[in-house]
């Protein structure tokens, strides 16, 4: 059973605590990787800049409640290239959502429509959200 780096651990500090235990619960199941977690404005900035982002309103920012709802997980190893792995990641990720009852949205399926990768604007397959307004705390981690 895989386990998240301290790398991983730290990154995910600052993120609603239900997104937290969505994303160890993932883990054990398919490894891989937290690439953002909470982001400062100049960190979204920059994101936006080189094109990594396209808003300044990102979910990745602290929100209202205190929490950033916003999380970047790559399959470990990464290779971007492999969006098989991403989507598999994507299954695994919508069953646990499914089954914590949680509600969370993908970047490569922005409308939650069930069309994957093609009918986007901009595909950012690493990004999961929850609603800005999310305020249930499963379980703190």
């Amino acid at each position: 059973m895989a386990k998240f780096s301290l790398t991983s651990q730290q990154r995910l500090r600052g993120v609603h605590p239900s997104l937290q235990l969505w994303a160890y619960k993932i883990v054990e199941i398919m490894d891989c990787k937290v690439i953002y977690g909470v982001r400062t404005i100049a960190e979204q900035a920059h994101m936006v800049q080189i094109g990594a982002s396209q808003t300044m309103n990102s979910y990745h920012l602290v929100q209202a409640d205190g929490w950033g709802h916003a999380v970047d997980l790559a399959p470990y190893p990464i290779d971007w290239k492999d969006l098989n792995r991403f989507v598999a990641l994507y299954g695994v990720g919508l069953a646990v959502a499914h089954e914590m009852n949680l509600p969370i949205v993908w970047g490569g399926d922005w409308d939650a429509d069930g069309v994957l990768l093609t009918d986007q604007g901009f595909d950012d397959y690493s990004h999961w959200q929850l609603p800005r307004d999310y305020s249930n705390t499963i379980i703190h981690v």
